[in-house]
């Protein structure tokens, strides 16, 4: 135990404090606040309480030794930074060489897919071949997402991307030269036509069908304007123009329309084009006669007929050009343009039909029906003369196995078989019928609108009749019709036109019947007429009922007709927009 002492009081006096008698116990530091307290507890040991340094206050800022120790690595963190620096590369690598690789597939898929629908010549380079499927494909309205029609800006830029390839001797042009003799100079156009007799059968069609495509997006792009960077375009309402005094305003989005000294036409003038196949020297007759067709019906579009005429007259002699005689009055009279029934039928070739039926159908458009009616009754006459074409050779069925399939990816697809020059005698196929009905219909409605008499207006009834009928039965008998649903579309046009003609022939004829029946129970010599013939106002009764009824009848067909091709419509519409791209 402690020993005890004895407390010992002390004066108020002796016990004085200096006033700095704590400083010396104040420079003890203070570890758990920066500010002295109350009450300071001192110890009366000898040592103070061991320090540590991070009860120290540290100041504002951190000392160097704080800062290195803060941003101090251990060996584990040095080793899972490197380790995982290594994966995220690793795995970074691996995922761009992955997404890359499937890119380049998925790119060379549809490639090869658009090969497939749109084959291009085989000795194109690559990026022609690329160009040239490129505007084929922009010009099926469902692959155009935005638009929800055919680029035709996009078309032209990347068809005229590929005629430069093609016209360029360093490229694709080798051998391409200009003509000697037979080009023709236009006014504003220039020299056309090149020599292209050094070049292959499969390099002039693929030639053809860029110029052709041109040409459409043409017809489609007049007016528009663009820039030379060619990166924007605009529509002609908001190009101010002579024609155009108060053009609209661009949208906010938009840019705005440069200057006219900045502006260029977005497209050549189509006659570059069509002259160009026209004026060519290798080209075949059909492929310079459906050029000539459709420059044509380009000048009948904006409304200038005489010049029309000429192009179709044209048309029809190089048409004509194509036969092995020099003299062609033997085939067809050069002044009314019909054709000679007692011609050899191995003149009689599908070129110079198809020419001389668009002269026939311009003629009747723009009212010369005395015109055209001979034509389209000779043009008739051909058709059924003509010899039956032999049946087709079954198409070789394809290999659907998963072998062919995998091999016929990896071979590249053969072109397709050129068309038919169109120099050869007219042979009467069955997919044919439908033009037949559209030759029946055009003279049915001639007739009905020249004939002075009832008996020419029954006539071009019947035509008609007879052309709905031949319509729907090859629709329903032709198994070829059947399975193609183009030829199937197109015979349900012809029969839709002829229902329609059909329908105002009865309607004119109804109104007629009921006004004769309505004038004679009117007329003061009614009872009298009565009393004479007692049966006539029953039969002129009858005449109007039935009339009307078989108006009603055609009336019907026509609207369920319609709705049926309403119906085919709107499901192959859903079909294409179903799928990613179409072809």
């Amino acid at each position: 135990m402690r020993p005890q002492t004895s407390r010992i009081r002390l004066t108020g006096r002796s016990v004085r404090i200096a006033p700095n008698a704590h400083s010396v116990e104040s420079q003890c530091p203070r570890q758990f606040s920066h500010r002295p307290p109350r009450l300071l507890l001192v110890s009366h040991r000898s040592l103070p309480r061991p320090q540590l340094p991070f009860l120290y206050p540290s100041g504002a800022y951190p000392s160097n030794t704080q800062l290195s120790r803060l941003f101090s690595i251990s060996a584990n963190q040095k080793k899972f930074i490197k380790e995982t620096a290594r994966e995220t590369v690793k795995w970074t690598l691996l995922i761009f060489f992955a997404t890359s690789c499937f890119s380049i597939a998925s790119l060379g898929i549809l490639s090869e897919r658009q090969e497939r629908a749109f084959p291009s010549p085989h000795e194109w380079s690559l990026i022609t071949r690329f160009r040239f499927r490129r505007g084929k494909w922009w010009q099926v309205p469902e692959n155009n997402e935005e638009e929800g029609f055919p680029n035709w800006a996009r078309v032209y830029d990347e068809l005229e991307r590929a005629l430069k390839r093609l016209e360029n001797a360093d490229k694709d042009g080798a051998g391409l030269r200009e003509q000697e003799e037979g080009g023709l100079l236009v006014p504003g156009v220039g020299k056309t036509g090149y020599d292209l007799t050094a070049k292959s059968e499969e390099w002039r069609q693929g030639y053809y069908e860029v110029l052709m495509g041109m040409a459409t997006a043409a017809e489609r792009l007049e007016g528009w304007v663009t820039t030379k960077s060619r990166r924007y375009i605009w529509a002609p309402e908001f190009v101010p123009s002579p024609t155009n005094p108060r053009p609209k305003a661009t949208l906010p989005s938009q840019l705005p329309i440069p200057d006219e000294e900045y502006r260029i036409p977005a497209a050549d003038v189509p006659e570059t084009f069509y002259l160009k196949i026209i004026t060519s020297n290798g080209f075949t007759t059909h492929q310079r006669m459906t050029a000539a067709l459709g420059y044509a019906d380009w000048l009948a579009f904006k409304k200038l007929p005489d010049s029309a005429e000429e192009m179709y007259k044209w048309a029809l002699d190089i048409a004509l050009s194509g036969l092995p005689i020099p003299d062609h009055s033997s085939v067809i009279d050069s002044k009314s343009h019909v054709l000679s029934s007692t011609a050899p039928k191995e003149l009689i070739t599908p070129n110079v039909v198809f020419a001389a039926t668009n002269l026939a159908t311009f003629h009747a458009s723009q009212g010369h029906t005395t015109t055209a009616l001979p034509i389209l009754v000779s043009l008739l006459r051909a058709r059924l003369a003509a010899d039956p074409a032999p049946p087709k050779p079954l198409a070789k069925p394809q290999d659907s196995s998963l072998m062919g399939t995998v091999l016929s990816l990896l071979h590249e697809p053969e072109y397709p078989a050129l068309p038919p020059t169109g120099d050869e005698a007219l042979l009467r196929r069955v997919e044919d019928r439908c033009e037949e009905a559209a030759l029946k219909s055009y003279i049915g409605e001639i007739l009905f609108a020249v004939a002075t008499s009832p008996s020419g207006r029954t006539q071009g009834l019947s035509w008609v009749r007879d052309a709905v009928s031949t319509a729907k039965t090859a629709q329903l008998d032709v198994p070829s019709i059947q399975s193609n649903p183009t030829l199937r579309k197109k015979c349900e046009q012809c029969e839709e036109v002829g229902l329609e003609a059909w329908g105002k022939m009865m309607t004119y004829l109804a109104a007629e019947a009921r006004e004769k029946h309505e004038s004679l129970e009117s007329s003061v010599m009614k009872k009298l007429w009565w009393k004479l013939w007692p049966g006539a106002t029953q039969k002129l009764r009858e005449e109007v009922v039935d009339r009307e009824g078989e108006e009603e009848g055609v009336v019907m067909r026509l609207n369920k007709l319609r709705g049926k091709m309403l119906k085919e419509e709107y499901e192959e519409m859903d079909r294409k927009y179903a799928r990613t791209f179409v072809f």
